[in-house]
């Protein structure tokens, strides 16, 4: 499947018209899958919540982010198997991470200890781990600790020119 480039042609807000294909990437992603009640009502929080769709005409990932009082909390980054490795994880955190930075001053996220690829690419956009919440997964079927990663200060300039820089990298600027 060839992508379009710029951001703004492949990421858009995901509404309720969106989460068949959602939950069907869902399902090969994880063992106990978000409901459809939890995205109904995710979804009904526009005020402190942004989930987005990387597409547009098929779903091929998502994303989404918690508006806090100082702080963007990620919910989840997704991308259907067979289009991982094409950067369209990186795009949506992009995504999200430019949101944050117009709301926010930090930006979190729990991440599976054993998912050595997602953590590079939460590396990429400067969060660092700041600890580990043991049986943070158990519950979900994945493997049971999860790293905290975190950045600071996203408001400021050096964080929102290494923001223009991975926009550039991935031809979305």
């Amino acid at each position: 499947m060839t992508l379009p480039t710029t951001l703004d042609q492949m990421i858009a807000p995901m509404t309720s018209d969106h989460l068949p294909q959602v939950m069907a990437i869902d399902a090969q992603c994880y063992p106990l899958p978000w409901s459809r009640d939890v995205y109904e009502a995710e979804l009904a929080r526009p005020h402190d919540r942004l989930y987005v769709i990387a597409g547009p005409d098929q779903v091929v990932g998502h994303a989404g982010v918690a508006f806090e009082k100082d702080e963007a909390h990620i919910t989840t980054v997704t991308v259907s198997p067979d289009c991982r490795g094409q950067g369209i994880g990186a795009r949506l955190f992009l995504a999200l991470a430019l949101a944050a930075c117009r709301r926010n001053t930090s930006l979190a996220l729990e991440v599976a200890a054993d998912n050595p690829a997602a953590q590079a690419l939460y590396r990429r956009f400067g969060l660092a781990p700041v600890g580990i919440q043991r049986g943070y997964y158990a519950n979900m079927g994945l493997s049971p600790d999860a790293v905290v990663m975190r950045v600071d200060d996203i408001q400021q300039p050096d964080y929102v020119n290494r923001l223009t820089r991975i926009a550039v990298e991935l031809d979305c600027a």
